[in-house]
């Protein structure tokens, strides 16, 4: 190998990664209907194909040898996949985290649950009470007066965030809550 590999070969994986994020955004919109999976498959295929390409072209181009271009072939392969299972499992556990908290619901239950008894766990209004409550207790949110105000900024800026990737994925209007009579816009 020739001293000096490009900075390019070293990134590749990270840059792979990148392009993966990048790609399962962009198609989570059209590929995303049934399954979110489709697209976390589509985005770590492009991801890998981009891993591969920023680590043979510079390699190609620098006569490297053969011995050394698939070591660093299969290195970065081997790195890029690592990142993307770690992107796969974190959006999967997003998509899952309900289901698994129901799951473990039904396991600690003292005697099997009825969909009915499940439904009534998740009440919408119990889930929305208790989501406040934490908010609540981590100063996240404020009570002032009976009308509750954002607590810490940190919290704010992260919401905003996702926010805004969710806007990206599904659009500006998917999901907004229409304005209630009387409210201002």
């Amino acid at each position: 190998m020739t001293t000096g590999t490009p900075l390019l070969v070293v990134a590749a994986p990270v840059i792979g990664l990148a392009a993966a994020c990048g790609s399962h955004l962009i198609l989570a919109r059209p590929l995303g209907g049934r399954s979110p999976y489709q697209a976390l498959a589509a985005g770590i295929g492009v991801g890998l194909v981009v891993a591969l390409a920023c680590t043979i072209v510079p390699l190609a181009a620098g006569a490297t040898p053969t011995a050394d271009t698939l070591a660093l072939v299969a290195l970065n392969t081997f790195a890029f996949l690592a990142f993307a299972f770690g992107y796969f499992n974190f959006v999967n556990l997003t998509i899952a985290s309900l289901r698994i908290r129901m799951l473990e619901e039904i396991r600690a239950a003292a005697r099997p649950l009825s969909r009915t008894d499940l439904l009534a766990r998740y009440d919408t209004e119990r889930v929305v009470g208790l989501r406040i409550e934490r908010l609540v207790s981590g100063g996240h949110l404020v009570d002032r007066d009976g009308r509750l105000v954002s607590g810490r900024l940190r919290f704010l800026v992260v919401a905003r965030f996702f926010e805004s990737l969710r806007r990206g994925i599904l659009g500006r209007h998917a999901g907004t809550p229409p304005t209630a009579p009387g409210a201002a816009s």
